[in-house]
């Protein structure tokens, strides 16, 4: 067996889910060390999803690498179907980091500690098991079983008496569309299987065989799929689950809520709607376009609005979700570009928010900006840890989000000079909301807050353990874009052109 058979990609799926049965089930070790344990396997998790991201360092490869295929149930299809190509990969590179500053971050957990890593690292092999499957209905499988952690995170651990409600809300929208997409599935599998043959869901097998299908199957097919996309990244109007969630889950668990479960929406959208419908994905285009620049200027607008810091943040990260979704919609390079990279810059910048907002809460017993003010003068480096990110957040050029944010609508505007005055508008207000986030918390009069503790310090060693790499991470990747675009160029032109002939055939 050489190296690149070696079963790496299972591997870093089912890792965390290993660690995490431990965890429930070694109940008389103790908690320190199954908090380091914990971390570790975060921490060789991300060493795996680099090593799988390698193969397309430095050189213009394309493809799916690392494949795995082990047969499973034949008479539908279902076969254990694992590979990455350089999108995959650093969706997972992404993930896995993600895992790890959960988890990190998880260890002040008070109540049913080990209980809650075990989530943490369930959520992420599932994540990670969504962008690395190659059968649909494998996809479809890892889709859902996501749902499981993340509910007993939001319901079991969240802050307030809502927080139940929250996540059967958040269930009940997934579930909802992931069954048109299930139905979709396997519609497929009887309309691309040959009669007598044994039914298969490879990708790129039923990518081929969808070519053959009359253009109105293939349409009400690209809904179907679409269906669930459209509720996870998600696309107004389907969005009213997500600011409740956002602001009942537990700052930990949001690095992997906020930060990676809404991409695999836009993976999806990505993956199993442009290159697997391609002409439906272009006849919606126009249609998904409107949703997503409607989802980004309502988020902005709803953010502007909001008085609590998290339900701010829950609203911008929804409105950067639409914008992330108009790069895919633009269907060309620039804009699929953009989108990645906004995929990778969106989920290191908006954790990392929520965590910050989170220490702040600690010291202050409140998410009110109506209460806070004058904080700058009692912890000056948790505020400057709060402009960097705010900055970043909004597009400030050297930090990421600005080189995304540039490609997705340079890309808009190929598709629709419209769309992209329109997409300008929305980054304008996103400045807006951003900067009287941190005026409001940091600057101004100084309210009576009694509620603040008065021993507390500013930031304290585990936090700079925590927040400086994201920060090192944000200026490098505003700097140096190319070291994501780069690797991710050559596999979007192949996708797109191997699309466009496909959808020219239709």
């Amino acid at each position: 067996m050489t190296f690149s058979d070696f079963p790496l990609v299972t591997i870093t799926i089912f890792l965390p889910f290993v660690a995490a049965t431990f965890l429930l089930t070694a109940s008389k070790l103790n908690i320190r060390a199954l908090y380091w344990l914990s971390v570790l396997v975060a921490v060789v998790n991300l060493v795996l999803a680099f090593v799988l991201l390698s193969p397309f360092l430095g050189n213009a490869t394309t493809g799916f690498k690392w494949g795995e295929e082990v047969s499973w149930v034949k008479q539908i299809g279902l076969r254990y179907q694992v590979s990455v190509d350089s999108i995959s990969a650093w969706l997972i590179v992404l993930t896995a980091l993600l895992g790890l500053v959960a988890v990190f971050a998880g260890g002040g957990v008070a109540e049913r500690p080990r209980y809650f890593w075990a989530a943490l690292l369930s959520l992420e092999g599932a994540v990670i098991g969504v962008f690395a499957s190659t059968n649909l209905l494998l996809f479809y499988i890892f889709w859902e079983v996501m749902l499981i952690p993340a509910y007993f995170l939001i319901s079991s651990w969240g802050e307030t008496n809502f927080r139940v409600r929250a996540a059967i809300r958040f269930v009940l929208f997934t579930l909802a569309g992931s069954l048109f997409m299930l139905v979709g599935i396997l519609f497929l599998a009887f309309v691309t299987t040959p009669a007598g043959a044994e039914f298969s869901l490879d990708y790129l097998q039923v990518q081929k065989n969808i070519a053959n299908l009359s253009p109105e199957t293939q349409n009400w097919l690209f809904l179907a799929f679409a269906a669930a996309f459209i509720v996870k990244v998600p696309l107004l109007p389907f969005h009213s689950w997500l600011p409740d969630a956002y602001a009942e889950a537990p700052a930990p668990a949001l690095a992997l809520i906020a930060g990676a479960m809404p991409k695999t929406g836009a993976y999806g959208f990505l993956r199993f709607g442009v290159f697997l419908f391609p002409a439906a994905a272009a006849e919606f285009a126009p249609w998904l376009s409107a949703l997503a620049l409607g989802g980004f200027i309502y988020g902005a607008l709803a953010a502007l609005g909001e008085r609590d810091i998290k339900r701010v943040l829950a609203y911008s990260s929804f409105s950067h979700m639409g914008f992330i979704a108009l790069g895919i919609f633009a269907i060309n390079s620039q804009g699929v570009n953009g989108a990645v990279l906004q995929m990778i810059n969106h989920g290191i910048v908006t954790p990392a928010l929520f965590l910050a907002a989170a220490a702040l809460y600690t010291r202050t017993g409140t998410n009110r900006l109506d209460l806070l003010g004058g904080l700058q003068d009692r912890w000056p480096r948790l505020g400057a840890l709060f402009l960097v990110l705010c900055l970043a957040s909004l597009g400030l050029p050297g930090l990421n989000q600005f080189a995304g944010e540039f490609l997705i609508i340079g890309g808009s505007f190929l598709a629709s000079p419209i769309y992209a005055a329109i997409a300008v508008v929305g980054v304008v207000l996103a400045a807006w909301y951003f900067m009287r986030l941190f005026q409001g918390a940091w600057h101004g009069p100084k309210p009576d807050l009694l509620q603040i503790n008065a021993g507390a310090t500013d930031m304290r060693r585990a936090e700079f353990v925590l927040f400086v790499p994201l920060v090192l991470l944000i200026v490098l990747l505003g700097v140096a874009p190319s070291l994501v675009t780069g690797v991710l160029d050559p596999t979007v032109n192949e996708w797109l052109r191997q699309t466009t002939q496909l959808a020219l055939g239709r």
